[in-house]
């Protein structure tokens, strides 16, 4: 998963969130921001304060 190989002791970006934040939360966490993440796809609408970073959205994607 992404998220694990993100590198430790890296400034946070805008939102003032370091990775080890995201990497310690574990599984609990990831769940819950794909829950969010998700619901904002259905939606079509970022949250007001999502404007000051890049966002993309990855999808896994089989091939069969």
């Amino acid at each position: 998963m992404a998220v694990h190989k993100l590198k430790n002791y890296k400034a946070p970006g805008t939102d003032s969130i370091p990775a080890e934040l995201f990497k310690c939360g574990g599984n609990e966490l990831i769940k819950h921001l794909h829950i969010v993440i998700k619901e904002i796809e259905l939606k079509g609408k970022m949250p007001t304060g999502w404007n000051l970073s890049i966002i993309c959205l990855v999808r896994n994607i089989s091939h069969t």
